[in-house]
């Protein structure tokens, strides 16, 4: 199988809220890229449906998402990120980077996302 991400991706665990539609599904991300997440999720929702994702973690560190399901598997979903704020986005390239430890290619993913970034 060829991997065709364009992102580095790496292991990282924590609690996520989903809320899709008038409802909030709680799960747990496996693991992350600058670009998106796979979140371990008992609920189904449907491939291309947005979303709002919630990161907590702790009383005063959250990161906010807007994204959309690109895959949906049988332990959870693979979502790709369409927005975030500039503090969302560094918690997130803090978590790739301690993970990845290539500065360089973690600046380089940066330019490749910053379109998504407001």
């Amino acid at each position: 199988m060829i991997d065709k991400r364009l992102f580095t991706r790496v292991e990282y665990t924590e609690s996520v809220a989903i809320r899709y539609e008038d409802q909030v599904f709680l799960g747990e991300i496996k693991n992350v890229s600058l670009q998106g997440l796979f979140i371990a999720l008992e609920h189904k929702i449907p491939q291309y449906a947005p979303f709002d994702v919630t990161v907590v973690f702790s009383s005063d560190e959250s990161i906010s998402l807007n994204a959309s399901v690109v895959r949906c598997g049988k332990t959870g979903i693979g979502i790709q990120i369409k927005h975030m704020g500039l503090s969302s986005f560094f918690h997130l390239r803090k978590a790739v980077g301690t993970q990845c430890k290539d500065l360089e290619l973690i600046i380089r993913e940066t330019c490749m996302i910053s379109s998504c970034i407001h």
